[in-house]
């Protein structure tokens, strides 16, 4: 935080000098205000690779900055990271907790994940407060060989308006039709038991399903799970081919009497890009051709003529014509232009052919909030600031007036073509198999000692992980997308050459999307908006207690426990609600809430609060084409083998072949417990009660005690019962659902004494539940158990060592696609970092990857190939 205050005092102190007027000083001070008090934060999210196996771990590092000036700086101390689907579900939920200033961790791609492609989400608590537009976001691909037992495709047939027939083929992994095969499938979203419907596959294993253009998905199960257990989502690409062009007059507005630079964009109906071509008219008369010239955007110059209407016939090239209307031409507005020469750029304030001169007229420009210049208009005039001067990235020029109104806009992009590098140097220019591998990574001579910084680093086989030199990077998403709504199409594109044309392109993204992280004319009327989430510098349990009749109850006196011996005590204040801060508690802790009121009886309600998220959207393409493309890449790298445990496990037709089975484990003393009835088990007794299922471990009877309530017995003693790793009753224990259930664990007599005293002295029972499973509301309202997110406790990345001969004479092949991944890397100004690994069995090609940012913000990206010969 010192450092943007520095940076503001010296952008202040370059003002201190001038003669404000009241506006003047009034726009800068709440510009000020915003940075110094309002948090301002962007996270970036570093993974070792972009392409998994189910079964594996995402490993990621998360950089935290300053969204105005790209320090690195903590301001929340938890950062969550969500892999989210098609349909728009959070399948996993970490949060982070800072590191020595380092957010890292790993997210365990389910094995059981449908293959296909999923997006990767990271934000903080407080970055919610700026809407979902703004969170890191990142396409992950998963591969499933158990999906290679079936292959669907599908093609599509239009009807008529709106209504298509996908005509789906199931096949095996040799190509083979499922021929007479009967399938049920859902089309959209199931709505009763009538959704469900039959179908049965033609000798070529074809079914057809009627759709129509506002389903997503259809679901696809084998009937009766014969010839074997399948189930698959299939996700309906847009079917449209409408689309859209918008126009974008440069500063905003069409002014009559001026020859404008417009900018347009056209858009599918899926909201991406297309390519299309076409002719401006002015009444009947075609004055300009148009065709877009990168990613769907052009420009043209347009005479603006007095008095008359402009529009655009456009022309896709799947062949779908449309005319589109032109924004009307203003009489009296105001407005930009901009041009740039060397490090010079340039502005002019235009207006309409009838337009007046507003008392106080202003331009300012801004950097992510950063005043960096303010000029007083005084009519048509020119003006110029050096670009030298601005910060990397997106700068903003807008024309206001004193009371806040903002006539014109215009977004800039500064980059520089020179910025610091990083240098990394191998002991071999080549390896061989479980070779070792030493590296330097350090600054490039000309910045030694200059610079230091933490960084991280992935290596990955290129045969594995596709590269994708234009999918987003750290360079691109803090300096480009972060701050623009809408999807940019291959955004590293524009900073992978320092050429006119991606020069030009990239002005043709800030003249076509939309910034509104800085609502210029709200800061200069002194409008701050109001913050529903707060900053999460700690973790905190809170809640409210309300007495017998519904009101609040004051002076409650809350007892807070937990699995892992914490022991907190409060008092409700005079609305009843409490709250217990300087807590630390990881993702494995559960509670437990007990009230009384301010006499000690316990006629009261306990709740507690839970942390609110903003709901996840998927917002990647899922068009014709890029469903085309996600299949030919799972048909090539699709594999039938996955490793669990080191061991190679084959997907066959009929069965899964594995050489070790693995002990699933639910609870801490699952591993300890003498008898146990595992997922599997439990699903062949699921039609019968729990009460049943649970005396299906040897010994075990449904009895009452010597009060004549309910309870288990093994061999006439009664068993201490735990949900959850949770004391719970026998009411709450028969409410469980057979398909909620994990496992059941029997701990012996001297293994419960061990763990809980007397309580566990005649055994104990271990109900392991589903996460999502709650206890019900029997008349206890004044004890409540509850589980709230905690941080992750972070894996260590696995690298063999094969200096041991254990480990070298190992005959297992080792073709890992991450060899090496290291979150923290740290290169200070007199010490490189120095690191080392081995390299894996496979021949070939692979990228040695390393993110970071400086101390001072200079954000650096460098790639290397490490290649095995």
């Amino acid at each position: 935080m010192k450092k943007i205050i520095i940076l503001l005092g010296i952008i202040l102190l370059g003002y201190a000098f001038n003669e404000f007027s009241p506006f003047e000083k009034k726009l800068i001070t709440n510009f000020t205000a915003r940075i110094r008090e309002l948090q301002q934060e962007k996270v970036y999210l570093h993974t070792d690779k972009s392409v998994y196996t189910v079964g594996d771990k995402l490993w990621f590092r998360a950089y935290q900055v300053h969204a105005a000036a790209t320090f690195p700086m903590v301001f929340s101390h938890y950062i969550y990271v969500d892999l989210i689907d098609r349909r728009d579900s959070v399948i996993q939920r970490v949060k982070v907790v800072g590191r020595d200033s380092c957010f890292f961790g790993q997210i365990e791609i389910p094995k059981d994940l449908q293959q296909g492609d999923y997006s990767l989400r990271a934000f903080t608590y407080y970055m919610q407060n700026v809407g979902e537009d703004y969170f890191f976001k990142k396409k992950i691909r998963v591969i499933n060989p158990k999906d290679s037992r079936v292959w669907t495709d599908v093609t599509y047939t239009k009807n008529r308006e709106n209504n298509y027939t996908a005509t789906i083929r199931l096949s095996d992994g040799q190509g083979e039709p499922y021929s007479q095969t009967s399938v049920t499938y859902i089309a959209g979203v199931k709505k009763d038991q009538y959704s469900v419907k039959p179908a049965r596959t033609d000798k070529d294993g074809k079914f057809e399903v009627k759709i129509d253009t506002t389903m997503k998905t259809i679901e696809v199960e084998f009937r009766d799970g014969q010839p074997f257990p399948f189930k698959r989502y299939i996700y309906i690409p847009s079917q449209l081919k409408d689309f859209d062009v918008q126009f974008f007059p440069e500063g905003g507005n069409l002014l009559s009497g001026n020859f404008q630079q417009v900018a347009f964009k056209a858009i599918g109906a899926d909201g991406r890009a297309v390519e299309a071509t076409g002719e401006v008219y002015q009444d009947s008369v075609v004055i300009a051709t148009v065709r877009t010239q990168h990613d769907g955007m052009g420009k043209f110059r347009l005479p603006v003529n007095p008095g008359k209407k402009f529009y655009a016939v456009m022309k896709t090239e799947d062949g779908v014509e449309k005319r589109f209307e032109l924004p009307d031409v203003s009489e009296t507005g105001w407005g930009l232009s901009i041009s740039r020469k060397d490090s010079i750029l340039s502005y002019r304030v235009i207006k309409g052919g009838n337009a007046t001169l507003p008392e106080e007229l202003y331009t300012v420009i801004h950097c992510r909030g950063i005043v960096v210049g303010m000029n007083r208009v005084n009519g048509l005039q020119r003006g110029s600031v050096n670009l030298n001067i601005l910060p990397e990235g997106i700068s903003h020029i807008v024309l206001l007036d004193a009371v806040g109104n903002v006539y014109s806009q215009r977004l800039f992009f500064v980059k520089r073509n020179q910025r610091p590098e990083l240098k990394i140097t191998t002991n071999k220019p080549t390896y061989v198999a479980r070779e070792l591998v030493e590296m330097e990574i350090d600054f490039e001579e000309a910045y030694k000692g200059l610079l230091d910084g933490s960084f991280s680093i992935s290596v990955t086989d290129d045969q594995k992980v596709v590269q994708d030199s234009l999918e987003d990077n750290i360079l691109s998403n803090l300096l480009l997308t972060s701050d623009l709504k809408g999807y940019i199409d291959n955004p590293a594109y524009y900073f992978n050459d320092t050429t006119l044309e991606v020069e030009n392109n990239l002005d043709l993204v800030m003249m076509t999307h939309g910034w509104t992280r800085f609502d210029v004319s709200k800061l200069a009327k002194g409008k701050f908006d109001n913050l529903k989430y707060p900053l999460e510098v700690g973790q905190v349990i809170s809640g409210k207690v309300n007495n017998f009749w519904g009101k609040k109850s004051k002076g409650a006196n809350i007892i807070l426990l937990s699995n892992y011996g914490l022991y907190r005590m409060a008092e409700t204040d005079e609305k009843g609600n409490f709250l217990i801060d300087g807590l630390v508690f990881h993702d494995s802790t559960s509670f437990l809430v007990q009230a009384v009121n301010a006499k000690g009886r316990r006629g009261v309600t306990v709740s507690v609060d839970q942390d609110e998220f903003l709901s996840p959207h998927y917002t990647l393409p899922n068009t014709l084409e890029a469903k085309k493309k996600e299949d030919d890449f799972y048909k090539k790298f699709s594999q039938d083998y996955y490793y669990e445990n080191g061991e190679k496990i084959y997907v066959l037709d009929e069965v899964l072949v594995s050489r070790r089975k693995q002990k699933k484990s639910y609870s801490f003393y699952d591993n300890l417990a003498r008898y146990q009835l595992d997922s599997v088990q439990i699903a062949e007794y699921s039609m019968m009660p729990i009460e049943l299922i649970i005396q299906q471990l040897p010994g075990v009877t449904f009895e009452k005690d010597d009060e004549g309530n309910d309870c288990f017995k093994h061999f006439g003693r009664t068993l201490y019962v735990l949900v959850n790793d949770f004391e719970e009753s026998m009411d709450q224990i028969r409410l469980i659902p057979s398909g909620a259930l994990r496992n059941i664990s029997m701990l012996d007599q001297m293994q419960g004494k061990i763990f809980f005293g007397d309580r566990g002295a005649n055994g104990v029972l271990i109900i392991s539940v589903e996460p999502g499973w709650r206890p019900k509301d029997l008349g206890r309202p004044n004890i409540l158990p509850f589980k709230i997110m905690g941080y992750q406790i972070p894996d260590e990345f696995y690298v063999p060592k094969y200096e041991i001969d254990s480990v070298r004479r190992d005959n297992r092949y080792d073709e890992r696609s991450t060899i090496y991944w290291e979150p923290v890397v740290k290169i200070s100004k007199d010490t490189p970092a120095k690191l080392s690994f081995y390299t894996a069995d496979t021949y070939g090609k692979y990228s040695v990857i390393v993110e970071g940012i400086t101390s001072k913000g200079v954000i650096c990206r460098k790639r290397i190939p490490l290649i095995l010969k």
